[in-house]
């Protein structure tokens, strides 16, 4: 629109030059006509790398956006992992002390057996044949000897079992730890190059948003962005048809009983004015960094992935000609295809798509249009 007007504006002083320079001798020389030439499309050619540039920040934004969710992704997968390998040391560590508290009793009771081996081993088996009683008890004597031994044996060996029980279950736990660590040591790793990437996006978007400074760009790229999201919508909706449709309630009939897809406080209303003659066309959500993003009705995903203005973007459809479209996510917990319930965590806040603030942005449409989610919430 620049462009066109300076254009209209030098054509226009063109001609007027032209009519009056035979009779003017005031009028603009040839060179002067050149350099004024030169100026227009110079300025012409600012505006061309200006909007070449922006492009491809935007792609750089997105590369970076996209890394950043993969990096949260799998920092959630090894937290879940450092989270099992915890619970399986410390079940290892009650298994060592209660097998250390065995091993106590065990010696104990080996410790009771030698004492009482020593007193009746003060008399060997010759007394007892030289002994005046009869046959029958020194058999019965004798038995007992034996099985004494037998029970002292029996619970040496068991002591040893205990022991080795004792240095495998040392060796696993030594081995849980070292995987422990090393997982602490990956998960850091991953932080610092969260905290890296995130540094360079908030450069990246700070120069990004000097490039749209004013409300004529912001203007036209926000209606650029609208007919984007809307064309990429009348594309699913041919794709929606033909996926299979399990039984589910109509979503018509979750009116004022759908919650809030993430915890926070609403910032900006629908119909609210958002710039020049545009209105926001649904919820956005301040939220934290990182907060479980949830489904507020069971349907079909049938886009997850980055797109323009809206960052990491989530849309699921529910039938009947209902969508939901959760935007400026973190990261995207779901692929197209999966059916999801109603309570299902999709995704995690973020401030994807150049927003200076996390938090959710949250539309529902009908045949293709938004309308106010406000009426659908619980109360």
């Amino acid at each position: 629109m620049i462009v066109w007007c300076l254009f209209l504006l030098w054509s226009l002083e063109m001609v007027f030059v032209a009519s009056i320079a035979a009779d003017d001798p005031l009028a603009p020389s040839p060179e002067q006509l050149r350099q004024l030439e030169i100026r227009i499309r110079t300025l012409q050619s600012r505006m061309h790398d200006t909007q070449t540039e922006y492009g491809q920040r935007q792609q750089q934004l997105q590369q970076q956006e996209e890394a950043i969710g993969k990096i949260v992704e799998r920092m959630q997968q090894l937290e879940r992992e450092r989270h099992a390998c915890q619970v399986n040391l410390d079940e290892l560590e009650q298994q060592r002390a209660e097998q250390l508290q065995q091993l106590t009793a065990q010696r104990n009771v080996l410790a009771q057996q030698i004492r009482a081996a020593y007193l009746i081993g003060r008399q060997d088996y010759l007394k007892l044949w030289l002994n005046q009683e009869s046959p029958d008890h020194i058999g019965r004597l004798l038995t007992y000897y034996d099985y004494f031994n037998r029970a002292r044996a029996d619970q040496i060996e068991a002591i040893n079992d205990t022991l080795a029980q004792i240095q495998t279950l040392e060796k696993a736990i030594a081995q849980e730890k070292n995987r422990l660590n090393e997982l602490i040591n990956n998960l850091n790793h991953r932080k610092m190059a969260l905290d890296t990437t995130q540094l360079e996006r908030q450069r990246l978007l700070t120069d990004t948003l000097a490039l749209i400074s004013s409300q004529e760009a912001e203007l036209k790229r926000l209606q650029e962005d609208k007919q984007r999201l809307s064309t990429l919508l009348g594309g699913l909706d041919s794709v929606i048809k033909q996926l299979p449709r399990p039984n589910t309630p109509p979503f018509h009939q979750l009116r004022g009983q759908l919650p809030l897809p993430v915890e926070g406080k609403i910032a900006r209303q629908f119909g609210e004015a958002r710039a020049g003659r545009l209105k926001w066309q649904g919820l956005l959500i301040a939220a934290d960094l990182g907060e479980k993003v949830s489904a507020v009705a069971a349907g079909r995903v049938v886009f997850a992935e980055w797109f323009r203005n809206l960052g990491l973007l989530i849309i699921l459809d529910h039938q009947h000609d209902y969508m939901t479209l959760y935007g400026y996510n973190q990261s995207i917990e779901v692929k197209v295809g999966d059916w999801v319930n109603a309570g299902d965590v999709i995704g995690r806040v973020g401030d994807s798509g150049g927003q200076p603030q996390s938090a959710l942005y949250f539309e529902i449409r009908r045949q293709g249009e938004p309308i106010d989610p406000r009426p659908w919430l619980q109360p």
